[in-house]
């Protein structure tokens, strides 16, 4: 279709018609839609399709977005345009849910800053890359499909031979929750392309998997539904009633209101903070402190659950003093096995196996020799090593009364069933992973695993949709993974292994989410290709080389995992035909797919690539869930730890004898590790301020960041700051500041803000770079990971802040600010 064919641009127009109906930024956004230099285009706007008096069509499909929704939503349809999006009840009803965000896709499907066309760098060819091409200032030209796919395929080939598949890293996000990721994944098995292996919000569920067998992003827990179970929640470092978006935050209401305790510990007072029994501000990065001191308290108060201690725990489980092992049933019986402990009858002492899931009389507590070889229970060592940590002692370092402490703890250990629902944000710092091990343990102290109430993480656990590895067939030949802290070491300095070319789908991690982000920036410039679809014009695609649409998710059809949410798998209808020339990732990684010789790995059409992944889920019938919209995965269990534990024993781990160590630290207890966050690192005089960017309620990482209804309400960037942090340094409320540290800066607008506690401040992520008046603030963060959690630690950072320039130029939020319906376009990338 070319430039002056007259239907194309009737297409282009009537989405414009929907977008100044729904005051969508009326003729600018129109003709940002329209093509540029078009001059004939405004007066072609048939106003006829604004009329709202006929009937809708409603089509059912998912909002897709990395968060907790998932949510199934009608979405009205009328003279071929979106009018209206509203929540749909999926199967079970009780799981009804939307937000704001979700309701706001009548803007977002029009937007102006949606890719349009296949793009190519213009000084970019796979034979002379020019990285100094890319960045701000990069410009490109409109290419074919064909065409594009063409250069992919042949720069691919031409590495492979050169290089290796692994000089190919095939890098998805988590921008879009449909299946195209499983055939990206299948592509690169079978070409041998290097993969990319997570590293953010990891370090929780890492450390929880040590404890319990179970966990890598936050561990299951039960599902929303039976919230309402709960005697005591402890909300931990979530503003679950903010920035959650799902309907689980009304489910902790609902146990409140049927009489629950509600706990929330987080440095902030934040909207849930505000509604709790008890707020607990610790102060950034001591909660592991936090975690031993109520440890300390159920010891002292004896409020531990013994039945549960010895039934599904190694509390029992014996110690070798002289080696700090284990005592190994191998050891004490002829017919003993190294996978088995052994514990001793209480009162007789005498030694037996500690087999999973069994209620013995075991010793709890006690020193003991066995066959000449001196012991000590695990609870014994435990309960010395948190002796160290009473709530007197660690109120000072934790910033929370000792006493508040000891209620917190002793509500959710004394009142019934209950749990601790941490986010993702204790994972943030280096060492994050600790926390995860110390609250695991905790709830084994009393014995919240595997009953009705019981919480273990502020989202519950959803339903994925089972493949059954068609990822990777039998016959492939995967290359490697890298964990996305690895990704610029890789790219620049060849370790492990040199990466030259980049495809990125469903991400704008790498040009805007990462931290450090300037040297992932640079390791962009050195890459002889970089390619990027995406259905907006990110801070990452600008960087680009090749440049794909994709489509809105009403645009494409698509199976929903609700992973993190409810338990259903949904399906994700068509609501429209795809604008201009966007295509379903599925359509580039087939087309690939086909230039590489493997074109028969993958079903010709995306309904049938549905059907066949649909097929290998036996929860799960395809024709059912196509016309129910959403099915019930009746597999998913309400109550989750009902069964053994999938660690060696069969049983929570009191103790671990196989620990992991860093920085001379040993976790077979858990021992609490800070970097930034120390009282005594190096650089806190320097950088006096903590800096953590928090969630924010009005974007979904970077989604929705250009969205007008939302940029009127939060219109720019803001530091967050105590006013007597800002006072001390000269600085007024609404006063423009710098930010900065030995890595970057960024110029934002002060916020006093009694939230928060003096010595910490924030500014939300998600913001893009045209967002700021200077830097970003993700140039203010590093990439160092511990050992053990590989996890990207966003929170662990420590600024200065002080008074902006006087010659500082504010003119782009005086006049340009792109909020309200009157907005100027924004720049659309393919125009």
């Amino acid at each position: 279709m070319t430039d002056n064919d007259g239907l194309y641009r009737r297409d282009v127009l009537k989405a414009g018609g929907a977008a100044a109906a729904l005051g969508l930024g009326g003729g600018e956004f129109l003709q940002g839609l329209a093509e540029r230099g078009d001059e004939t285009a405004a007066s072609k706007h048939d106003t006829g399709i604004e009329n709202y008096v006929g009937q809708n069509e409603v089509i059912q499909t998912v909002c897709s977005p990395n968060c907790r929704g998932k949510c199934p939503i009608d979405v009205h349809v009328r003279d071929g345009q979106v009018r209206k999006v509203e929540p749909h009840p999926p199967e079970d009803e009780q799981y009804k849910r939307a937000c704001v965000l979700g309701l706001s896709h009548t803007q977002r499907v029009y937007d102006p800053t949606r890719l349009k066309y296949p793009m190519k760098r213009t000084d970019w060819s796979p034979d002379s890359p020019n990285p100094d091409g890319r960045g701000p200032d990069a410009e490109f030209e409109r290419v074919s499909w064909d065409e594009a796919l063409d250069l992919v395929a042949d720069k691919m080939q031409s590495l492979k031979a050169d290089h290796g598949a692994e000089s190919i890293l095939l890098h998805a996000g988590s921008g879009n929750y449909g299946q195209s990721g499983q055939a990206f994944s299948r592509l690169g098995s079978l070409f041998g392309t290097s993969q990319s292996a997570w590293g953010i919000d990891t370090n929780v569920g890492r450390g929880f998997n040590r404890v319990t067998g179970t966990g890598f992003f936050l561990p299951p827990t039960n599902e929303a539904e039976d919230w309402e179970n709960a005697n005591t929640i402890i909300v931990w470092g979530s503003d679950i009633f903010s920035s959650q978006f799902q309907m689980d935050a009304s489910k902790v209401l609902d146990a409140v209101e049927s009489g629950a305790k509600l706990v929330v510990v987080d440095p902030v007072y934040t909207t849930t903070a505000s509604k709790a029994d008890l707020w607990l501000p610790v102060r950034p990065g001591k909660d592991v402190h936090l975690a031993l001191a109520m440890m300390h308290t159920v010891f002292e108060d004896g409020t531990y659950d013994e039945q549960f201690l010895r039934k599904r725990t190694t509390g029992p489980a014996l110690v070798r003093k002289d080696t700090g092992d284990l005592l190994k049933s191998s050891t004490v019986f002829d017919d003993g096995s190294d996978d088995q402990v052994v514990a001793v009858e209480r009162g007789s002492n005498t030694p037996v196996e500690l087999e999973p899931e069994t209620d013995g009389p075991y010793a709890l507590f006690g020193e003991y020799t066995v066959d000449g070889i001196e012991c000590e229970t695990a609870l014994t060592r435990l309960r010395d090593h948190v002796a160290d940590y009473a709530p007197s002692k660690v109120a000072e370092k934790t910033g929370v009364d000792a006493e508040n402490i000891r209620t917190a703890v002793r509500w959710l250990a004394t009142r019934g069933p209950g749990g601790i629902a941490p986010s993702y944000a204790i994972g943030r710092y280096k060492h994050g992973h600790v926390f995860g091990q110390t609250y695991a343990m905790l709830l084994g102290l009393t014995g919240d695993y595997g009953r009705h109430g019981n919480i273990h993480a502020h989202h519950s656990g959803g339903a994925s949709l089972s493949t059954g590895g068609w990822s990777a067939p039998e016959d492939a030949d995967p290359g490697p993974s890298l964990y996305f802290p690895e990704y610029p070491d890789a790219i620049l300095d060849g370790d492990p292994h040199k990466v030259r070319a980049v495809y990125s789908i469903e991400s704008n991690m790498m040009g805007n989410q990462f931290p450090d982000r300037q040297r992932f920036r640079k390791a962009i410039k050195s890459l002889e290709m970089y390619v990027v679809a995406d259905m907006h014009h990110t801070d990452t695609v600008q960087h680009a080389d090749i440049i794909l649409p994709a489509p809105h998710w009403f645009e494409q059809e698509d199976i929903t995992s609700s992973w993190g949410s409810h338990p259903h798998i949904s399906y994700r209808h068509k609501v429209q035909e795809p604008m201009w020339e966007a295509r379903d990732d599925y359509y580039a990684i087939r087309g690939l797919a086909k230039r590489l010789g493997f074109g028969d790995y993958f079903p010709e059409t995306k309904r049938e690539l549905l059907r066949e992944l649909a097929s290998r889920d036996d929860a799960i019938d395809f024709e059912t869930l196509f016309e129910q919209g959403t099915q019930k995965k009746q597999t998913v269990p309400i109550v989750k730890y009902t069964d053994a534990f999938p660690t060696d024993t069969g049983r929570i781990k009191m103790y671990d004898d196989d620990a992991p160590s860093e920085e001379g630290v040993t976790f077979d207890v858990p021992r609490p590790l800070e970097d930034r966050t120390a009282d005594d690192y190096e650089k806190a005089d320097e950088y006096p301020l903590m800096f953590m960017q928090k969630h924010s309620r009005f974007r979904i990482h970077s989604q929705y960041e250009m969205l007008n209804w939302v940029r009127e309400v939060n219109p720019e960037p803001q530091l967050d700051i105590h006013p007597s942090d800002a006072k001390a340094r000269g600085i007024e409320d609404g006063e423009y500041v710098r930010v900065y540290n030995d890595r970057g800066e960024m110029i934002v607008k002060a916020k006093y803000n009694e939230a928060f506690q003096p010595g910490l401040v924030n500014t939300d992520q998600g913001w893009w770079s045209r967002d700021y008046l200077k830097g970003h603030h993700n140039d203010l963060t590093h990439n160092e990971v511990s050992e053990v959690g590989q996890t990207m630690s966003f929170y662990d950072v420590r600024v200065a802040v002080e008074p902006a320039p006087d010659d500082l130029g504010t003119e782009k939020y005086e006049s340009d600010n792109p909020r309200g319906t009157g907005a100027e376009t924004s720049r659309a990338g393919g125009d």
